[in-house]
């Protein structure tokens, strides 16, 4: 397990919708980070407000400034939220980046950086046994949005079983 994981708007968004943010927490050993930017993209949200008294309500949750992004970072030109995910996850040993946007997920790769996406995330909370059953959650991820080739889908469900 991570120490610590740093979570982009869209997972947080996502899970928040199907109750997992109690996952991504329980998936670290210390917390989970938001930087300020994307507490800024959620906000600007529709359930925005709904969903940060959800973050706030979580003790494991802590929200972090934005810091100065790394060129190396900068030069993807991602949104504002994957920039500042990625340059606080840059060369700290037992990070995790929690992000669904694919060419950030790229991004993290080539610098080293592990990451995992929403999907992951109910995948490991299926494993850990904190669900019953992975397929409806995802349903409803699909449902409110979340693109996943429908390939990795079907190899997901039946890499645990459903």
């Amino acid at each position: 397990m991570p120490d610590r994981m740093i979570v982009n708007a869209s997972p947080l968004i996502f899970l928040s919708r199907v109750g997992g943010l109690e996952w991504l927490c329980n998936l670290c050993t210390e917390r989970v980070d938001v930087v300020r930017a994307v507490i800024a993209e959620v906000a600007a949200g529709h359930d925005g407000q709904i969903i940060i008294d959800a973050l706030e309500a979580e003790q494991r949750i802590c929200v972090v400034d934005d810091i100065a992004v790394p060129p190396v970072i900068g030069a993807w030109d991602l949104g504002l939220g994957e920039t500042q995910v990625l340059g606080h996850c840059l060369g700290q040993a037992s990070v995790i980046a929690v992000l669904d946007d694919a060419a950030a997920r790229q991004c993290a790769r080539s610098l080293g950086i592990p990451v995992v996406g929403s999907l992951g995330v109910v995948l490991a909370a299926k494993r850990m046994g904190w669900i019953a059953s992975a397929r409806p959650v995802i349903e409803r991820l699909l449902a409110d949005g979340l693109y996943l080739r429908p390939s990795l889908v079907a190899e997901a469900l039946a890499e645990i079983g459903e």
